[in-house]
């Protein structure tokens, strides 16, 4: 646990001297922002009837995972996770003016990734990103959190592996796709050209800074194909997916439908610093805010 405590500590300072010219004025309102304006997390419940439980949910995520969490609902898990990940062919990777998504269009001759848990099946469906991470450790974002959604095929119940990220100098392969994603989306829009920075004490002051705004309009919708997506070097760094954090919560975003089942991995993974600035300027800041056991969020 402390090596995850550390990294995000002692990074922070070389970090966010680098992301200043990512912060760029507020550009149009979206149906689901991270501002706390009137979309922000907390009116979710209100944006949509459907949405309701983002409000009165009580199994809501993300959480802190500390002292007080693991002795309440959150458990440590050392055995190994059971699996069965291979590569994928032919997927895309989105971005729909806020998030990057990947996916892919199983086929006959596709391979369903999945994980086991108990005697339940979940099949990978897609996995998508969060800058900076929603799960935290003893209150401290990581960089970036990557979340791998899982479906059971019969019930639609859901699994997620949350991986948390950590910067560093080189670029990793497993995210090669991110860079190219982004130049591609530069390649769409016209980016602004007085972004709105605030100073380096205020980012290492207030996490709501990193990144405030994503660099898309609203409705912005580029695409980019990946021909193949290895895992291999993932599900190895992670000593297949142990150990890990687990708990029955949410749907991090609306509409915040709970019984999911998480597993957050106790080790950090890296992503290169180039990916990761990648990553915030198409995305910007979009962590949820920390849920209690009972739903509310932490102030």
């Amino acid at each position: 646990m402390p090596a995850i405590i550390i990294f995000f500590a002692s990074f922070s300072v070389s970090l966010h001297k680098s992301l200043p010219f990512l912060l760029r004025k507020k550009k149009s309102s979206q149906q689901k922002q991270y501002s706390g304006d009137k979309t922000g997390p907390d009116h979710w419940g209100l944006l949509d009837p459907a949405y309701v439980t983002c409000d009165d949910g009580m199994q809501q995520s993300p959480v802190d995972i500390n002292k007080n969490s693991l002795s309440r609902f959150v458990t440590c898990a050392k055995k190994s996770l059971d699996f069965d990940y291979k590569p994928i062919k032919d997927a895309v990777a989105h971005f729909n003016g806020h998030t990057v998504e990947i996916d892919w269009t199983p086929g006959p001759k596709t391979h369903n990734n999945s994980i086991t848990i108990g005697k339940k099946q979940y099949n990978l469906v897609q996995f998508h990103f969060h800058t900076p991470s929603e799960h935290r450790i003893n209150g401290r974002h990581a960089d970036a959190e990557l979340h791998l959604v899982h479906r059971n095929p019969e019930d639609k119940s859901l699994a997620v592996i949350g991986v948390l990220l950590q910067a560093q100098a080189t670029n990793v392969p497993f995210f090669k796709y991110i860079t190219a994603l982004h130049k591609s989306v530069l390649a769409a829009i016209k980016p602004s050209s007085s972004p709105s920075n605030p100073s380096l004490e205020a980012l290492l002051q207030d996490t709501a800074c990193y990144g405030t705004q994503p660099i898309g309009e609203e409705g912005t919708k580029v695409d980019h194909k990946v021909p193949v997506i290895n895992f291999s070097p993932l599900v190895h760094a992670l000593k297949g997916f142990t150990p890990r954090w687990e708990y029955s919560g949410s749907l991090t975003t609306p509409p915040c439908s709970e019984s999911v089942a998480w597993n957050v991995m106790h080790d950090p993974y890296p992503i290169g610093l180039e990916q990761l600035r990648a990553l915030v300027d198409l995305q910007g800041y979009n962590a949820r805010d920390i849920m209690d056991s009972r739903g509310a969020a932490h102030k």
